[in-house]
C-alpha cells in the first residue's frame, strides 16, 4: 500500500481520493496497531495530500517559515535538559522532532486556530538506557519547567494496544512556550518506530520485544479468525474499524492482573477476553464488588469478577447489542450458530420421525426404506442421518418429501388405506392416565394447563365431577389446600392420540407478527385449532390452541417460535384462554 501511495499521482483524480481515503480508514491505523510508527506517518501525510493538497501545501510552506525559530528554541532546550542529565550521571541522547503533517492538519482543525499559534509543533525526545532512568529523566524535567496539569501520560507503566511505551508531558519551556517532552528506552524507541518488524531486527540483540511480538501476531491472527468467520466483507471491514479505533480501559481481574478493553466495553467483552467458556457460561457479574447488570460499561480502575454457572444456557442474540469488540461478537455468533444447527438437527430428527409414524412398516421393508434413505443421502450429498435432519430442521427438505421419495408408493399407499378404513379412535381420557387407587371413575384433563402426555401430572378429586388431571407445575395445584384428595397419576404408554394443548407468546408488537408465528406452527406440523391475539401498547400476546402428540411436539415448536423476530417468551397457557 505504501508503494501504491507513493506512485497514486499517475491515477486520475476520483481514484487518487478513493485510495487515499481508504488508506487513512484501513492501512494507516493497521500500521499504527502494528506499532509501524514511520510507514504509518508517510501513509497519513500522503492521503492529506491527496485529498486536500491546498491545506497540505498551505502546511508545509508555513512550517518552512516557522523551522528556523522554532529550531533555535528546541536547541536552547535541549543545551539547558543537556546540562542537568550530566550531572546526574544520566546517559541518554536528546532529539528533536517537528509534527508531521497530518497531525498538524487535525489539530488546526479541532483548535480552529492559525499554524503560528501552534505551540508544540516540535517536540524534545529524551533516550536512556533504562526503564528507571526514564523516571528519573522526567522528575529532572519538572524540576527545569513547570509540567501543565493533566499533559503527563505514562505509557510504560500502561502501554498503548500497539505496545507503544514512553513517557509524556508537556511544560512550560524556555521563553514561555509550552513544549512536549517524551522520554522512553531505545528498546522503547526501536518498537515505537518499527513496531513488529523490530522483533526481526534485534532479536538477537539486546531487545527483547517478544511479549510486544506475541502480541501483535495474535492481533493479525484475531484479523484472519474474522475474516474467516463473518459472512461479508462489509462485517469484516467495520469489525476492523472498531478494533482499530477504539479508545481503551485498564481494568483488572480480582487476582490483580491487568486486562485492556476499548472504551464502551461491557463484562461480556471482560468475559469473553479471559475465556470463550468463560463467556459462554456467564451468568452476571460483579464490578467492584457489586452487581451490575451485563450491559455496564466497564472505566478504568475497575475490578471485575464474572458469574459462572454450569447451567447458563449461553449467550443469546441479544448479547451481539451488549459486546463491543469484534472478538467477543465473534464468539457469541459462533456460539449461536452451533446452537441453532443443534436445535434444527432435533427438530429435523422429530419431523421425520412424525412423519413415519404414518406407515408402521414391517421389518421388510423398513430395510427397504433404510436402503433408499442411503441412496437419497447420497445422492444429496449428505454425509449422515445427522446432516439430513439439520436440513430439514433448516426447511431446505421437507421430511414429508424425503418419506416420498425413500418409501415406494405402494407401500405408502397401502398404509394409508389401512387408516382410512380403521374407524377413528375417539380420545378417552379416563383411558389416556393410571391414577394410583382410583379407576373406572370419569376423568377429564384440565383446561387450565391442559397437559399432554409426556408432562409431569397429578390427579385431583372434584366433587360431583369425578378427577381432574393437572399439569404438576400448574397453578392451580399450588392452590389446593386439600392434599388428602390429590392422586398419584402418570401417562399410558405408547399413547398415538392427539390432545389439547394452550400456548402463549409473548412478543413486541409489529406487522406479520402473528402470521410468522403460525407459520412457525405449520413448519412444525402441528395443527392449530383457534388462535387469538391482542396488544397492550407495544406489546403483542398471542394465544394458540394447539392439537399435538405429546409433550416433545411442543418442546420443538417453542424452540421454532423463539426464533421469529421480536418474541420475547413462549409458554404454555390454558384452553380458557381462547373463551
Amino acid at each position: 500500500r505504501l508503494h501504491n501511495m507513493r506512485t497514486l499521482k499517475y491515477q486520475y483524480r476520483a481514484k487518487k481520493e478513493e485510495i487515499a481515503r481508504e488508506t487513512l480508514e484501513i492501512f494507516a491505523p493497521v500500521a499504527h496497531r502494528l506499532g509501524i510508527n514511520a510507514i504509518q506517518v508517510e501513509l497519513k501525510n500522503l492521503s492529506l495530500f491527496f485529498l486536500d493538497p491546498e491545506a497540505y501545501c498551505t502546511i508545509q510552506r508555513g512550517l518552512e517559515k516557522l523551522r528556523k525559530d522554532r529550531e533555535a528554541f528546541i536547541e536552547e532546550a535541549k543545551a539547558i535538559l543537556s546540562v542537568q542529565l550530566e550531572r546526574a550521571n544520566i546517559k541518554a541522547e536528546i532529539q528533536s522532532r517537528f509534527k508531521h503533517i497530518y497531525s498538524i492538519y487535525r489539530k488546526l482543525n479541532r483548535l480552529k486556530i492559525a499554524l503560528e499559534d501552534l505551540h508544540d509543533l516540535v517536540a524534545m525526545r529524551v533516550i536512556t538506557d533504562t526503564k528507571e532512568n526514564c523516571y528519573v529523566v522526567l522528575g529532572i524535567v519538572h524540576s527545569l519547567w513547570n509540567p501543565v496539569e493533566g499533559r503527563i501520560k505514562d505509557y510504560i507503566a500502561l502501554p498503548k494496544s500497539n505496545n507503544y511505551q514512553s513517557l509524556h508531558t508537556t511544560v512550560i519551556g524556555p521563553r514561555g512556550t509550552p513544549m512536549e517532552v517524551q522520554i522512553r528506552t531505545w528498546e522503547m524507541h526501536q518498537v515505537a518506530e518499527y513496531g513488529i518488524a523490530a522483533h526481526w531486527r534485534y532479536k538477537e540483540g539486546r531487545l527483547s520485544a517478544e511479549s510486544a511480538f506475541d502480541e501483535r501476531i495474535n492481533w493479525l491472527k484475531q484479523l484472519l479468525e474474522w475474516q474467516q468467520d463473518l459472512g461479508s466483507t462489509r462485517e469484516f471491514m467495520e469489525s476492523l474499524k472498531i478494533s482499530l479505533f477504539d479508545d481503551e480501559v485498564y481494568v483488572f481481574t480480582p487476582k490483580g492482573d491487568l486486562k485492556k478493553l476499548p472504551k464502551g466495553a461491557t463484562p461480556i467483552d471482560f468475559a469473553y477476553l479471559i475465556h470463550t467458556e468463560v463467556g459462554n457460561s456467564c451468568v452476571g457479574a460483579r464490578v467492584n464488588r457489586q452487581m451490575v447488570p451485563l450491559s455496564y460499561e466497564l472505566q478504568s480502575g475497575d475490578i471485575v469478577e464474572i458469574i459462572t454457572s454450569r447451567s447458563a444456557s449461553g449467550p443469546s442474540v441479544d448479547w451481539l447489542k451488549l459486546a463491543k469488540t469484534p472478538g467477543a461478537r465473534n464468539k457469541i455468533r459462533a456460539f449461536l450458530r452451533k446452537k441453532n444447527q443443534e436445535e434444527n438437527r432435533e427438530k429435523g430428527r422429530m419431523l421425520l420421525e412424525k412423519e413415519l409414524e404414518k406407515y408402521p412398516l414391517t421389518p421388510e421393508e423398513r430395510n427397504l426404506f433404510t436402503t433408499n434413505l442411503d441412496r437419497f443421502m447420497k445422492e444429496h450429498h449428505l454425509e449422515s442421518p445427522e446432516e439430513l435432519h439439520v436440513a430439514i430442521g433448516e426447511g431446505r427438505y421437507s421430511a414429508r418429501k424425503v418419506v416420498n421419495q425413500v418409501i415406494p408408493y405402494a407401500i405408502r399407499k397401502k398404509w394409508l388405506e389401512r387408516r382410512k378404513s380403521t374407524p377413528t379412535k375417539v380420545r378417552r381420557e379416563e383411558e389416556s392416565v393410571i391414577i394410583q387407587g382410583a379407576s373406572g371413575i370419569e376423568t377429564h384433563l384440565a383446561r387450565c394447563c391442559t397437559p399432554v402426555p409426556g408432562d409431569p401430572i397429578v390427579a385431583f378429586v372434584t366433587q360431583g365431577r369425578g378427577i381432574t388431571v393437572h399439569r404438576v407445575d400448574c397453578v392451580n395445584v399450588k392452590r389446593l389446600s386439600d392434599g388428602a384428595r390429590l392422586l398419584e397419576a402418570e401417562w399410558k404408554p405408547d399413547l398415538a392420540l392427539r390432545y389439547t394443548a394452550g400456548v402463549v407468546v409473548e412478543a413486541l408488537d409489529r406487522p406479520r407478527l402473528l402470521a410468522d408465528v403460525t407459520n412457525a406452527v405449520s413448519t412444525c406440523q402441528i395443527e392449530i385449532k383457534a388462535a387469538k391475539a391482542r396488544t397492550v401498547g407495544n406489546e403483542a400476546h398471542i394465544y394458540l390452541l394447539l392439537e399435538v402428540g405429546k409433550r416433545s411436539d411442543l418442546e420443538m415448536l417453542f424452540r421454532e417460535i423463539q426464533r421469529v423476530s421480536n418474541v420475547k417468551t413462549v409458554r404454555r397457557g390454558g384452553a380458557f384462554y381462547l373463551k
